[in-house]
C-alpha cells in the first residue's frame, strides 16, 4: 500500500489533468457548435479596459449588433493564447458566430487556434498520465 501522499498527489494530478482536458474538449466543441449553427456577424475589436479592470481574460473584447437587444460586448469562447494575432487589433472588423439564445457565446472567424488547443490537450494528458502512473507505482 503506498503512502497517503502520493496517493493524494497522484488523484490530484489525474483529476486535474482529466478536467483539462474536459475543459479543452468543451471549449473546441463549442467553437465548432457555434461556427457551424451560430448566427455571423462582423464585430469590432474593443480595447481592453485597462489595468484596473476586474477582468484578468487575456481574451479581446468584441463588439456586435444583436437584432432586437443592440450592441453587446463579449470575450469569444476558447480563446487560450497569451498574445493578440493582428487579425485582432484594437478596432480591427473580425468575423464571428454567436447564439441567438445567448449572445455572450462567441467564436471568432478566421483565426486558428489549433496550437493552443494541443498544447491544453498535451498539458492536460500530460498530468492524467503522470498522475496515473503515480497511483499506478503507488498501488
Amino acid at each position: 500500500m503506498g503512502t497517503p501522499l502520493g496517493l493524494f498527489t497522484g488523484g490530484f494530478f489525474t483529476l486535474f489533468g482529466l478536467g483539462v482536458l474536459a475543459w479543452c474538449v468543451s471549449e473546441v466543441r463549442t467553437r465548432r457548435v457555434l461556427r457551424r449553427g451560430g448566427t455571423r456577424v462582423t464585430a469590432r475589436v474593443l480595447a481592453d479596459p485597462g489595468p484596473g479592470a476586474d477582468h484578468l481574460d487575456s481574451s479581446p473584447l468584441l463588439a456586435f449588433q444583436v437584432e432586437g437587444r443592440g450592441e453587446v460586448v463579449a470575450r469569444p469562447r476558447g480563446w487560450t493564447t497569451i498574445r493578440r494575432t493582428p487579425a485582432l487589433a484594437v478596432d480591427a472588423l473580425v468575423p464571428v458566430s454567436y447564439d441567438p439564445a445567448r449572445p455572450e457565446l462567441v467564436a471568432v472567424h478566421g483565426v486558428r487556434q489549433a496550437r493552443s488547443d494541443v498544447f491544453w490537450l498535451l498539458l492536460g494528458a500530460a498530468f492524467a498520465g503522470c498522475g496515473l502512473a503515480l497511483l499506478a507505482s503507488v498501488l
